[in-house]
């Protein structure tokens, strides 16, 4: 599993942990009207990234991930828009 760091603990200390594989990201547009070419933007800007439920991305939330709570988004990650 790639490790990836996570705020916690007292004021700006970092904490390591293990994190999976996202297989499925579900995002969820923040704004009415989101143009179809964020979506391009967003998936050149996540791969590599850790990111969990609640994040926000451009003009997108993160709803749903699988598995559940903070995954790393690579390039076989299933990103689906709602």
């Amino acid at each position: 599993m790639p490790s990836g760091t996570w705020p916690g603990g007292p004021a700006g200390e970092v904490v390591r942990m293990q994190v999976p594989d996202a297989r499925v990201v579900v995002f969820t547009p923040t704004k009415r009207f989101a143009p179809d070419f964020h979506r391009h933007i967003l998936q050149g800007r996540i791969v590599g990234q850790t990111i969990r439920p609640g994040d926000r991305i451009l003009v997108y939330e993160v709803a749903e991930t699988v598995p559940d709570g903070a995954v790393r988004v690579t390039r076989s990650t299933h990103l689906e828009f709602r």
